[in-house]
């Protein structure tokens, strides 16, 4: 396991300058040797499988290969593919959606990797009694934050006529100063997050505080605004058709009403009370549509013996939606838990989802039997995330499980 305390600040910054460094001036001499017994669109797909092969392993069995040497050396591996196809699109003069989704997916993971070690995450329990300065690491370990922190008040919100809690909320004093922080709305206070995580469920006296600090996320927020603007473009490109967009809309708003009509907002726990879930849900819901009915369109094909594009655009347009969902969540769940990504079964199940899309959208069209295997294994993974995850051995530890 790699020990992340020996590679923070300043070193992270270093290492992390240095790697853009070193892409920017030797990527063309770097590439021609590794790729010299595969063509670019191998590589690219083999890294992918790599890499969903260590999802489907930590989503199914928690095993933590994220802080291994061989995951953190296939990262840096993809990382330099992923740079050298962002720099080979600048200078080909490729259109900008294969820009937009190599260096956001790019950024995502350059901040993501070496800003991981700058990371702090700890919890404090807020009492009424006294002012507090010391937190607790993963580990146990005591951590010494550079404030102090009393609580002045918790309260819990129930639904109307009910026993369901609506909100858990805590009035915090923070070197003097007020402020709330409640489920899926944390306050901030010199570059920390404050979280409301859990309580003193028989006497309200004391409640738990999650503090995150994490000095890299703006980058990781511009790395993902960027996947989302090329994916917004891919799906239009896609169909080369003007009314495409408003197709999508009306599929969108469509599917929207149908999955919004069947949530109950009276009972809704307070993790999934989030601005992020309705688009979240949405954008998903759609995305597994455009899936299913790719899914189908070869078998029909086979039956009437008729070879089109179709499938394949239906690809790209799920693969689309499935990363703007994705990053909904990511987001979300930067809000509610203090982390964009926790490695969660459903997580990188979602992750396995999507990079099998993206796997069968590097496929040339003329390899028709190999882009069908492709979407069938992307309809088979999507619903281990929709559901089967809860089967899996990780589930007893998965933050998706809502349990109250």
């Amino acid at each position: 396991m790699i020990d992340l305390s020996i590679w923070t600040f300043p070193l992270s910054a270093i290492l992390a300058v240095a790697y853009v460094i070193a892409l920017a001036l030797f990527w063309e001499r770097l590439r021609k040797p590794l790729l010299r017994s595969l063509t670019p669109l191998r590589a690219s797909v083999a890294m992918m499988l790599l890499v969903m092969l260590t999802q489907v392993l930590e989503g199914t069995w928690s095993m933590p290969l994220h802080r291994s040497w061989p995951f953190a050396l296939l990262l840096l591996l993809v990382m330099f593919v992923l740079g050298a196809t962002a720099v080979g699109d600048c200078r080909r003069k490729v259109c900008s959606t294969s820009f937009l989704s190599h260096a956001g997916l790019l950024l995502v993971l350059w901040a993501g990797f070496f800003g991981a070690p700058d990371v702090q995450d700890a919890q404090m329990i807020a009492s009424k009694e006294r002012s507090v300065h010391l937190a607790y690491g993963k580990g146990g370990e005591y951590v010494l934050v550079p404030f102090e922190v009393q609580l002045k008040d918790f309260c819990v919100d129930y639904y109307e006529g009910s026993h369901m809690p609506k909100q858990y909320t805590s009035t915090l004093l923070v070197d003097g100063e007020e402020m709330k922080t409640s489920v899926n709305h944390p306050c901030s206070h010199n570059g920390w997050s404050f979280y409301q995580y859990d309580y003193d469920h028989s006497a309200h006296r004391y409640s738990v505080i999650k503090l995150v600090r994490d000095p890299w996320l703006p980058f990781v927020y511009l790395g993902m605004a960027m996947l989302v603007l090329g994916a917004i473009l891919q799906v239009r490109e896609a169909w080369h058709s003007k009314r495409t967009l408003p197709i999508i809309l009306l599929l969108t708003v469509g599917f929207g009403l149908l999955s919004v009509a069947r949530i109950n907002f009276g009972t809704l726990m307070p993790a999934l009370r989030s601005l992020w879930f309705v688009p979240h849900l949405i954008v998903y819901m759609l995305a597994y549509a455009v899936l299913a009915l790719a899914s189908i369109l070869p078998l029909w094909q086979r039956c009437t013996q008729r070879a089109n594009e179709i499938p394949k655009k239906l690809l790209s347009t799920a693969s689309a939606l499935l990363l703007i969902g994705m990053l909904c969540g990511a987001v979300w769940a930067k809000e509610a838990w203090g982390h964009y990504w926790t490695w969660d079964a459903k997580e990188c199940w979602a992750a396995v989802t999507w990079m099998l899309t993206l796997a069968g959208m590097h496929l040339p069209q003329r390899r028709t039997a190999l882009i069908s295997l492709f979407i069938w294994l992307s309809f088979i993974a999507m619903q281990i995330t929709w559901y089967g995850v809860n089967y899996l051995p990780s589930a007893h530890q998965s933050l998706h499980t809502y349990n109250q």
